[in-house]
């Protein structure tokens, strides 16, 4: 026969659920973990303690590694400065300008103006990579001119770079040797020049404005680095982080908006010795001129220059795809998105399991996974700031963005089975040993069903029977004066009158035999306890130190009484 452990699962989370049946601060775990006829506790508290209710929702089986939890969350990326589909519902919906959109989502900005300055960029698909471009219109590298189609192969060097020019990217070898300046430039590095002039990457064919750079980093690894005026450099930025298409259904100022913020997060950027910015989504998303768009370039164009400043700083305006209505803050004020209704990940639901919760915090068999801190902004509380993770292993803290990361969400605003009550959550029933819950009586358990948990009344305890009077004595124990108890604490420590029983008793060698675990206190703190394999001392203020029975131990801790009656010692 097995029955499971039990766990709590609340709003908050799913976490293990530690609590007394009766008493303030007693739990399954407890009892078993110090020695009280371990079998026999298990077995009480699962008849008497299963169907415990209080405000929070129902107590649930262990999770199993394989169970799904579900996370309902809203918004799509970190919630910092501009919403994207926030700032397309106020241009479509609400008729705002691009200039209304941003001083929205960045408080405490004006509108600025840097010239077109040269931006360079860190190919990061290209780490570790020779640089091999070419270009339909000629190229130049090493000092030298190259006619249409040639091809330049640069392989990086302490002083610059080992050259090798062909005709295409496989033909005929035209030029080798070496320089140091490891750059190729096309035939005009001036503005927005025709594609036919753009270098194209050998690989993939994925063609780019400006000049490309063959260089190492601190550490000698290749690098290679796109350099590319700043309004070139968002033609490019702007169709690969926003949709162009909405300019045709009333989001033209959302795309122009979008222009002001890519601008001005590439003029703040400082990320590399020998770049500035990078082409991921760790930076502002980047994929040369292959994928320029007339819609987005229009926006550039008509917010040349255009940036956010505070004061005389040129401030990274990050956004994110969809802030779920209400904006993380930070650098810049958090403020309502009513404009995010055009989001699809408004609201979103994500299924992750439990196995998975365990191995991306490296906790062992997860215990609990609980939302410990919020912002306060928006609906559940707002994003999650902090969640504890517990397990067999250990228990670790990490920041809501963390678990976004580690669990792969949308956001780091989520709520664990959604804001309400979920149900219990299928685990994986423990193993006892054979026979172990035979010894104590328990009523059939009924069968549960959705709200039969309310009204399930708890079986009574059976009433202690009466134990013999000790040897040589003619009834109970007498019961002692009643005795102050911070007055023995100033005398004697309790726990060293347990001690000085169990050596009067013989020790380990005695009849007691080796302790189960340490000394405890009783409920409401009433006296102590200690466990032992053949028996329990327990002190209180009437008794003193007395041998019990174990079970009349367990029978009063299940009661949620510290009284243990007069006639109960056995020694």
């Amino acid at each position: 026969m097995a029955t499971p452990r039990l766990r709590r699962v609340t709003n908050r989370g799913v976490r293990i659920r530690r609590r007394s049946v009766t008493g303030p601060s007693w739990s399954l775990a407890r009892l078993t973990a110090f020695g009280l006829a371990p079998a026999l506790a298990v077995g009480a508290v699962v008849g008497l303690a299963a169907f415990e209710r209080d405000s929070e929702p129902a107590i649930a089986p262990v999770v199993a590694a394989e169970t799904s939890i579900t996370l309902n969350g809203h918004g799509y990326g970190h919630g910092r400065g501009m919403g994207q589909y926030g700032a397309y519902g106020y241009a479509k919906n609400q008729g705002w300008s691009a200039e209304r959109i941003v001083g929205h989502y960045y408080g405490n900005t004006t509108l600025g103006r840097v010239d077109d300055p040269w931006v360079a960029v860190r190919l990061l698909g290209r780490d570790d990579k020779r640089l091999d471009v070419y270009s339909q219109a000629g190229l130049n590298v090493a000092g030298r001119y190259f006619g249409p189609n040639s091809s330049a192969h640069l392989t990086p060097t302490p002083g610059g770079a080992d050259v090798t020019v062909t005709e295409g990217c496989t033909g005929r070898e035209i030029w080798r040797g070496s320089t140091n300046h490891p750059w190729v430039d096309p035939v005009n590095l001036g503005g927005n020049r025709p594609a036919n002039e753009h270098l194209r990457l050998c690989d993939g064919n994925v063609p780019y404005r400006g000049a490309m750079n063959a260089t190492r980093d601190g550490n000698g690894a290749w690098r290679t680095v796109n350099r590319v005026l700043m309004e070139d450099y968002l033609y490019g930025v702007v169709p690969a982080e926003s949709v162009p298409s909405w300019a045709d259904s009333g989001g033209r100022e959302a795309l122009r908006a979008q222009a002001i913020a890519a601008r001005s997060y590439a003029a703040a950027e400082r990320r590399y010795g020998y770049a500035q910015t990078c082409d991921t989504q760790s930076c502002q998303v980047y994929r040369g001129s292959s994928n320029e768009d007339r819609r987005t370039t229009d926006a550039v164009n008509s917010t040349a220059g255009t940036v956010l400043k505070r004061g005389n700083q040129t401030m990274a305006a990050e956004f994110s795809s969809s802030s779920g209505g209400f904006t993380a803050g930070g650098v810049f004020p958090a403020v309502p998105d009513d404009g995010d209704v055009m989001s699809p990940n408004r609201n979103w639901t994500q299924t992750v399991t439990a196995g998975a919760i365990a191995n991306a915090f490296g906790v062992g068999e997860l215990f609990s996974f609980e939302v410990i801190g919020r912002n306060g902004l928006g609906a559940d509380g707002g994003r999650v700031t902090r969640v504890r993770v517990a397990g067999s292993t250990r228990t670790v803290e990490a920041t809501g963005d963390e678990a976004r990361w580690k669990l792969g969400l949308k956001s780091d605003w989520f709520t664990v089975g959604g804001g309400g009550a979920p149900g219990p959550i299928p685990g994986l029933p423990i193993p006892l040993p054979p026979g172990s819950l035979e010894s104590i009586p328990l009523p059939p358990l009924p069968e549960i069903t959705p709200g039969s948990l309310e009204s399930l009344p708890l079986p009574p305890l059976p009433p202690l029977p009466p134990l013999p009077p000790l040897p040589g004595s003619s009834g109970p124990l007498p019961i002692a004066e009643p005795v102050d108890v911070a007055a023995v604490a100033d005398v004697a420590d309790p726990e060293s009158l347990i001690d000085a029983k169990y050596r009067d008793l013989g020790g380990p060698a005695g009849s007691l035999g080796e302790p189960t675990g340490p000394e405890l206190m009783l409920p409401d703190e009433s006296g102590k306890f200690r466990a032992y394999t053949g028996g329990t001392i327990v002190w209180t203020p009437t008794l003193g130190a007395q041998v019990v029975d174990s079970s009349v131990v367990l029978q009063q801790v299940l009661q949620g009484s510290g009284e243990i009656e007069p006639g109960s010692a056995t020694g």
